[in-house]
């Protein structure tokens, strides 16, 4: 697999007269430990995903069958399943996912008491196994839940290449998806803590709450636009920001450094994942769709109002009738695209991004810096709003 190259860039904080943060920018790498991991994570997750399948071992009543026959089921099985997990992870993610969380595990265990530093490991290894298992696990739930995503949207493309589905099927990109959080789950169980398993198990579970909102919410349900917009945004965390939250109250809990630490984790990671997803949904109306890698206007294609759809609402009532039917009729998707265009909704979303974007880089400006731990996360924050894919 190719090395990450993974350059951001950096900020230098200073207080206005007022005593808000007030961020200037500057290039800046992200930290050596992270991009040694980050080189080695994809490999790891696909070798997670091949080694000891039981499914080849097990005939279809349950029983044993011949060790001739589950070889042969066994080798059927992982090279299939190989061509699809290799070409899905070989695509070229980001990572960012896995970043925020090494980053954040290396920033609260410099927050840790001496004293409490008893599972943390020594100086030349900043983050502990279990932290970097977490890393793992939040990229492999992030994957599953894009190979389902894509089967449920009905997507042909993602980063500008044929999804699984559109290659292998729905059924085969259905059970590809589900068996990475299998292993997902076996990769968070050798962790040995309940709590942190139970607040990751919490990612999968709100996923699954956030795509049935997004399915079956009735926009017509006497909701006004306020109300529209608070669902929106509960759908939105549930769908990305817990990811981003969990995973660093996670890796926070791993470090023993307390509640207030590992609720400041948490809170980064929230106002982090509701700023990036309003990013991607304002990047839905104005990127170019080789640069975006889907199709542009897919929310509206799948009947989906996001934040510039109803802020623009709030401004041309007449986008009410075109949201409440999802705009299943002809001509709908594109109306609501010039309505949204020539309105207040795109520059009200950015806004919005910008605000959760500082809160984010706000907190994380609190953080200890050695390793430049606490720039990277600032900065990791404040790029959100110059993103173009």
């Amino acid at each position: 697999m190719e090395p990450v190259n993974f350059l951001e860039w950096g900020f230098l904080c200073s207080k206005t007269h007022k005593g808000e943060a007030k961020f200037e920018r500057r290039k800046l790498s992200i930290p050596d430990f992270v991009q040694q991991r980050l080189n080695n994570l994809q490999m790891e997750i696909v070798t997670s995903l091949l080694e000891q399948s039981p499914l080849g071992a097990m005939a279809a009543n349950g029983t044993s069958v011949p060790s001739c026959s589950a070889d042969e089921s066994k080798s059927s099985f992982a090279l299939n399943l190989e061509r699809m997990a290799k070409y899905y992870f070989n695509q070229g993610g980001k990572l960012f996912r896995p970043t925020i969380s090494l980053l954040m595990a290396n920033a609260c265990n410099q927050m840790t008491p001496i004293g409490q530093r008893i599972n943390l490991p020594k100086e030349d290894s900043p983050v502990s196994l279990n932290q970097y298992r977490i890393a793992i696990v939040s990229e492999m739930i992030h994957t599953a839940s894009l190979v389902h995503d894509d089967v449920i949207d009905k997507s042909d493309v993602r980063r500008g290449e044929p999804t699984v589905n559109a290659l292998w099927g729905n059924k085969m990109a259905v059970l590809v998806g589900d068996f990475i959080l299998a292993r997902a789950t076996q990769v968070l169980c050798s962790i040995g803590r309940p709590t942190v398993i139970s607040i990751m198990a919490e990612i999968i579970e709100d996923l699954v709450r956030g795509e049935f909102m997004q399915m079956s919410t009735s926009p017509t349900a006497n909701l006004d636009g306020n109300a529209l917009f608070q669902q929106y945004m509960s759908k939105t965390y549930n769908k990305t920001a817990s990811l981003f939250a969990n995973s660093c109250k996670s890796v926070a809990m791993l470090s023993g450094a307390g509640d207030d630490v590992e609720l400041c984790a948490y809170e980064y990671g929230r106002h982090l994942g509701l700023a990036f997803q309003l990013v991607d949904d304002l990047l839905d109306f104005v990127s170019n769709a080789a640069v975006l890698g889907k199709p542009a206007a897919n929310d509206l294609k799948l009947g989906l109002a996001t934040g510039p759809v109803l802020y623009a609402a709030q401004e041309y009532p007449e986008l009410n009738p075109l949201i409440s039917r999802r705009f299943s009729q002809p001509g709908d998707a594109e109306l609501a695209w010039e309505i949204t265009l020539n309105s207040k909704g795109l520059q009200k979303t950015k806004d919005l991004a910008k605000e959760h974007c500082y809160n984010a880089a706000t907190l994380a400006s609190d953080m200890p810096n050695g390793n430049r731990v606490g720039d990277a996360l600032v900065e990791l924050a404040l790029s959100q709003l110059d993103r173009e894919k």
